[in-house]
């Protein structure tokens, strides 16, 4: 398989750190690929800084999602635009998990694995800064589910993912758009698959270089709190038989 890579970045309100995300990578990533900008809204002060980088840029693809607001349907915009097999999901905040890219696709091009995770809680992988609440129900909920399901990965919730084309276009996500909760939904259904999954460990550091955070407590807990239920009843479910 040829090593390439479509790379999908949501963005809401990220004019500095999406400047600065793409001159990254297009200066550290030594094969083909391109960068899928993705924005639900005209008035996004991201979208003058994502036209000044496709001038500058040839590999920059700016797209507007109209099929719901969120990083689910702009994930799915993204997608069908694409025109690699290879797929790369990433917050456009995360700068240091750059680092994994390269190995995340040999694992996908050169060992054949269907799907990779980023892990910030295992192997070296660290999770800095952004909100604490966050960083501790995320450990929680990652720690319990491993331990209680014997889950193979240990970050589902991570939305650093790299995956086939193929296996995002075999599968309906029914999660509700609210953050990054299709995320768990998509590890749990590759696992169920009985596809070839894998994981990396990433250095994640929240908003070093700002931009507007979505996080909203109670709402977000409440969505991964009913995958998170889904996810066990039908993980304990087939373990059972």
């Amino acid at each position: 398989m040829e090593k390439n890579l479509s790379i999908i970045i949501p963005v809401y309100n990220e004019k500095d750190s999406l400047s600065i995300m793409v001159k990254i990578l297009n200066s550290s990533l030594e094969f083909k690929h391109e960068i899928i900008i993705v924005y639900d809204d005209l008035n996004d002060n991201s979208v003058p800084e994502a036209k000044k980088l496709k001038e500058k840029f040839k590999n920059i693809i700016l797209v507007h999602n109209n099929i719901g607001k969120g990083v689910k349907f702009a994930l799915q915009a993204g997608v069908e635009k694409s025109q690699y097999q290879n797929i790369l999901i990433t917050a456009v905040d995360e700068i240091f998990p750059i680092l994994s890219i390269d190995k995340m696709l040999n694992m996908i091009v050169i060992e054949n694995y269907d799907f990779v995770s980023g892990t910030r809680y295992a192997n070296g992988g660290k999770r800095l800064g952004g909100s604490l609440i966050g960083h501790i129900l995320s450990l929680l909920a990652n720690k319990s589910f491993c331990l209680i399901t014997r889950f193979p990965l240990t970050d589902l919730t991570t939305g650093i993912k790299m995956f086939r084309k193929d296996f995002y276009n075999n599968i309906s996500i029914s999660s509700n758009p609210v953050g990054w909760v299709f995320a768990f939904e998509l590890s749990i259904k590759a696992h169920l698959m009985n596809l070839k999954i894998g994981e990396v460990p990433l250095i994640s550091i929240d908003r070093l270089f700002g931009g507007a955070s979505t996080f909203k407590l109670g709402k977000w807990v409440k969505e991964y709190l009913k995958c998170y239920m889904w996810g066990l009843k039908i993980l304990l479910k087939k373990n059972d038989k």
